[in-house]
């Protein structure tokens, strides 16, 4: 009987330490499973920027979400879309309109929304205003909104090249951005003309370029330039003069003239100025008093010179057009623009450069161009058979101070390679005016 209920007791313990075990098992599987689903949830709430640091903020342990504003969308519209409610979105308005113009909010930029939780609403709202810098927005109210400006460092660059099959190329292939492409042009826009550059031409280009948190950005500040074209030697010194920056030739003559050769860059002209030319929609001959430039439509159109406009309006062939006067000797004209430039019209003084409108093929036209023409003295005339005069150059008494700057960008140039530097090294000195 004793024997009988001992055994009967080691049954019990054993039961229970066995159901005490199986059930330690299955709890701990819970556990592990609901672990495992955790884990799960938390990878698929991730970053969608990781392993790395997005303005102050570790990528690895906030949630950052990027996105573009899209056409139309403004900032009350956007904060809605994430939530917010309108007295939220009433107190944070006009605090970033305090230090951003809510008008400037572009289509196509970035925003981001950081959390920390990964599976709640945002915490705080960044706007990229411009490459350098951004709004950081915290959508708490708690921090006042502010705008922070990225790390950026200044690197001086010098780049050569030859034309193969086009200056845009050739540029292209050595990385310089479209803001030093301008600057060259505008340099050199009243000495070279860049339709008509070969191949074999070369040239050389010394700028500085801002990189941001390491990356170059589409901004900078050319030097100094040259350009081998056509068999002649151009050279373009950036200079401060009675607290003005000009770019001035070898002898310290300014290089801007008085007028472009050309209303807009990177063009082709397809017709030029003829008193006989078969005209392509009204199929007979009869005199072409302009020059066409070919470019994609909704290129920019400059105006070639200081002036004021005296008319911005379509007629019939011309299309939309501009005229501009800029003295009792000269006026020009600007057809068949898809629209006009912000602000042109009648009365508006414009500078040598400004964008006054924007390629199109309104009028009579077969495709996309600009007809330029070009006025003296009341009468339309070739202006690529006119040469226009040059501003006075650097008084003697700069001139020195000016062509000791002038050779050590010689030497710069003569440093670098990919490019024939004889001319350079014979040039090398003290240049004194011919």
């Amino acid at each position: 009987m004793e024997l009988t209920k001992a055994i009967k007791i080691l049954l019990q313990t054993t039961g229970f330490t066995t159901l005490l075990f199986v059930n330690g098992f299955i709890l701990q599987f819970i556990l592990d499973y609901e672990l495992i689903k955790t884990d799960r949830h938390t990878s698929s709430c991730e970053n969608n920027v990781s392993g790395e640091s997005l303005y102050g903020f570790d990528a690895g342990m906030f949630q950052i979400q990027q996105d573009k504003v899209k056409s139309g969308q403004i900032l009350p519209k956007l904060f809605s879309s994430i939530g917010l409610n309108n007295a939220k979105i009433n107190e944070l308005i006009p605090k970033i309109e305090d230090i951003v113009n809510l008008k400037n909010i572009k289509s196509g930029n970035t925003y981001s929304l950081i959390s920390t939780n990964p599976c709640c609403a945002p915490d705080y709202f960044v706007y990229e205003v411009d490459a350098s810098r951004f709004l950081l927005c915290d959508l708490s109210g708690i921090q006042c909104p502010k705008l922070v400006e990225k790390h950026t460092e200044i690197k001086r660059e010098t780049v050569s090249g030859t034309i193969k099959t086009s200056l845009w190329n050739a540029l292209q292939e050595q990385g310089v951005c479209m803001a030093i492409i301008d600057q060259m042009e505008d340099a050199l826009a009243s000495s070279i003309d860049f339709l008509h550059l070969q191949q074999g031409n070369s040239f050389k280009l010394i700028f500085e370029r801002p990189y941001v948190e390491g990356k170059p950005i589409n901004a900078g500040n050319l030097i100094a330039a040259y350009f081998n074209a056509n068999s002649r030697d151009y050279f373009a010194f950036k200079y401060e003069y009675n607290h003005k920056k000009d770019y001035y030739d070898l002898n310290g003559r300014p290089l801007r003239r008085s007028f472009l050769q050309a209303p807009v860059r990177f063009s082709k002209i397809t017709s030029g100025f003829s008193l006989k030319r078969f005209h392509p929609v009204l199929k007979y001959h009869k005199p072409h008093f302009g020059t066409d430039y070919a470019a994609p439509h909704g290129t920019p159109i400059m105006s070639v010179a200081d002036g004021t406009v005296s008319a911005a309006a379509y007629a019939g062939g011309n299309g939309k057009y501009v005229k501009i006067r800029h003295d009792k000797t000269y006026e020009t004209q600007y057809l068949h623009m898809s629209r006009f430039a912000p602000g042109i019209r009648p009365g508006t003084h414009v500078r040598q450069g400004q964008v006054i409108g924007y390629v199109g093929s309104t009028g009579l036209a077969t495709g996309p161009h600009v007809c330029f023409r070009f006025w003296k003295n009341g009468k339309q005339v070739d202006h690529r058979r006119h040469i226009f005069p040059a501003g006075d150059p650097l008084p003697k008494e700069k001139f020195g101070e000016f062509a000791k700057y002038r050779d050590i960008m010689i030497q710069e140039f003569n440093q670098a390679s990919g490019m024939s530097t004889a001319y350079l090294h014979e040039r090398n000195g003290i240049q004194t005016r011919p």
